[in-house]
């Protein structure tokens, strides 16, 4: 009898180790299931525009508390992040994010998409008309938590975009193409130097600033006109913002058009907060030798909480 109770008493312990073991691969599998739900619906509901969602309503409650979503130069949070994608939805009305591949380690899920879209307005600096379409890459890397997002980096292939985007020269020659960059390269040297002579006889009279962002910064534009923009936008943009850091890394141009890709950093004077570093987009147009635009895409967000000191 002895030996059958001891007997007895090891298969139970047996039995209740492979129990445990199994409650544990339950509870594991009902946790994938719903972080690859909540994956799903990030994709297919929230970055992908359709008729049914919108952005907000779906990642409000997917988010974790404290959830930062963050590039190589810029953090945002889970309002920051869905602001954009608002924003995305806009202007980017056939926008699609396509899951390719899904990799999963732990609690960390490596999604491979391709990200496709028609903009129609401007998009990161670069003017469209809803006919151009972008086709890009991305790479996302989520930490995930019972169904929920509590962290994400991210990287996209923007740089690819903007060279979809670009609108081609028509029969442009090579010469003015160089004649644009030169000209715009003057105006940014100009500006680099505080030379506000330089920069007002590279001005057209008809010259608009395009700044776009949060209303409330005292820059933010369109502002319209040489005379407006020497007498207005300049003092109240120096007045508030201080460049630390402005380095382009890739300059394109084509007839009469020049566009710029890099990082800046600027030091918000009234706040006395500095951004982190961001990606910015530049397009510059010339006519008569002279600039007429300067539409600048930033990382508003960014800009706008270092001007609040959030």
């Amino acid at each position: 009898m002895k030996k059958i109770t001891t007997l007895s008493i090891a298969l139970m312990a047996i039995f209740g180790v492979c129990q445990a073991q199994k409650n544990l691969s339950t509870k594991k599998s009902k946790e994938i299931m719903k972080n690859k739900e909540a994956i799903n619906a990030f994709y297919n509901l929230a970055l992908t525009v359709n008729d049914d969602t919108r952005p907000t309503t779906i990642l409000t409650p997917l988010m974790a508390t404290g959830y930062k979503s963050s590039s190589s130069t810029a953090v945002k949070s889970a309002e920051q992040l869905m602001e954009q994608l608002e924003f995305f939805w806009k202007i980017v009305p056939d926008l699609k994010w396509e899951p390719q591949t899904i990799v999963n380690d732990g609690n960390i899920y490596i999604v491979r998409s391709l990200a496709s879209g028609t903009p129609n307005g401007d998009f990161m600096g670069i003017p469209t008309d809803g006919k151009k379409p972008f086709n890009i890459m991305t790479i996302d890397m989520h930490t995930m938590k019972d169904g929920k997002f509590v962290s994400t980096y991210h990287v996209e292939d923007w740089a690819t975009a903007m060279k979809q985007l670009i609108p081609k020269g028509g029969n442009s020659s090579k010469d003015e193409a160089k004649s644009t960059m030169d000209i715009a390269n003057a105006f940014m040297s100009a500006m680099g130097k505080g030379d506000m002579e330089a920069m007002s006889n590279l001005m057209h009279d008809d010259m608009v600033w395009q700044n776009a962002g949060d209303k409330s910064l005292p820059w933010i534009g369109p502002w319209k006109g040489k005379k407006v923009i020497l007498k207005d936008f300049l003092p109240s943009f120096g007045a508030n913002f201080q460049t630390i850091k402005w380095e382009p890394n890739d300059a394109l141009s084509r007839g009469d058009t020049a566009a710029y890709f890099g990082q800046m950093i600027g030091l918000l004077k009234t706040s006395n907060t500095k951004t982190s570093e961001f990606t910015y987009a530049l397009r510059v147009k010339v006519k008569d030798g002279k600039v007429i635009l300067w539409n600048w895409f930033e990382d508003s967000f960014e800009v706008s909480r270092a001007y609040h000191n959030k």
